[in-house]
């Protein structure tokens, strides 16, 4: 090992913390040495052995083969279901709070979010929303045994997860969004619900409407926030001066998939969706770099609707709450033919 690789390699380490010291210590913990040894080891004093190279690679889930071909057309992913098999929600909805919490550390860090579909966290905000939807991608995306031949109700949703649930909305909510969405964002878990009543799969059918209820009431939030420029928790738990900034923007032809890319001072994180709700990773530079070019293009070719835009604001929402009262009635006729 050079000393110049082993600079990079720590580089890529230092940016997972927001401060130099945090860094030393928690590798003068992990490697059970004293800090001054981890001193020369960033100097290049000291090489690391393979042994600790291994360890701190799995630890900081770093990419040897994204160092080495840095210079080559290739991008390196993580992808947890292949170390980590979703056996319930929970174990999805911890990976999801452990993300945002290592998010939450980094200094100035702010999220770009271009969605052709309602983006997971805002789910949370009406546990009937979140509730519908894990169930959902429990038994067509994870195949879960315990949902197989179950009915939808609200009762699928455990106390423990409810509690992960609610520690998710309030990390994201202290978070600063700018988001790019069409008018469709509400046209899937809508389809669901309407497709869910034909089929016959709610235990209870009036269930629909309490589903299109709280989604009205989502959007009627939505409309609140970026009204507001902040985002707005439904209880005010967040003080004022904890709430992260929502910036909305309108396009209607160029969001095709969900893309999160985390910016910040000392490192850049990317989260394509992938087979919905799972999720890639990459701290790839030039990846990033790129993504955070389109967000660029497609933001100067975007409306905002925060703030000040308040004529296509509305017109933004009113789209969406038309739809839901359209979604009602056609679920008004399924369930009388019951």
């Amino acid at each position: 090992m050079t000393n110049k690789f082993q600079a990079h390699f720590f580089e890529e380490i230092l940016a997972r913390f927001p401060k130099r010291s945090a860094a030393v210590e928690a590798l003068a913990e992990l490697l059970g040495v004293q800090k001054d040894a981890i001193y020369r080891r960033l100097r290049g004093d000291t090489l690391l052995t393979p042994e600790e190279i291994a360890l701190l690679t799995r630890t900081y889930q770093l990419s040897l083969d994204a160092m080495v071909y840095k210079d080559l057309d290739r991008v390196y992913f993580s992808f947890s279901p292949f170390s980590k098999t979703i056996n319930n929600v929970g174990n999805y909805l911890t990976g999801i709070l452990a993300d945002l919490q290592q998010v939450q550390q980094l200094p100035d860090v702010k999220i770009y979010y271009a969605s052709f579909e309602i983006p997971f966290f805002y789910y949370a905000y009406f546990p009937e929303l979140i509730s519908f939807k894990l169930y959902i991608w429990g038994k067509t995306v994870w195949d879960l045994d315990y949902l197989k031949d179950r009915p939808f109700d609200f009762d699928v949703i455990s106390y423990p997860d409810e509690k992960i649930i609610e520690q998710i909305l309030q990390s994201f909510t202290q978070l600063d969004t700018v988001e790019i969405w069409s008018s469709n964002i509400c046209d899937n878990t809508l389809s669901q619900i309407e497709f869910f009543v034909n089929s016959g799969s709610f235990k209870n059918g009036e269930d629909a409407y309490l589903l299109c209820d709280k989604l009205e009431g989502l959007v009627e939030q939505w409309r609140k926030m970026a009204e507001l420029g902040s985002k707005y928790p439904l209880d005010n738990f967040i003080p004022e001066m904890e709430r992260g900034g929502f910036s909305l923007h309108q396009q209607e032809m160029l969001i095709t998939s969900n893309t999160i890319l985390v910016t910040s001072p000392v490192t850049k994180i990317l989260f394509p969706i992938i087979s919905n709700p799972n999720y890639l990773r990459t701290t790839d530079q030039r990846m990033c770099d790129y993504q955070e070019e389109w967000f660029r293009k497609a933001l100067s070719k975007s409306t905002s609707l925060s703030m000040q835009n308040e004529k296509s604001r509305n017109a933004f929402f009113n789209i969406m709450i038309r739809k839901i009262n359209a979604t009602r009635r056609r679920i008004e006729g399924v369930l009388e033919e019951y």
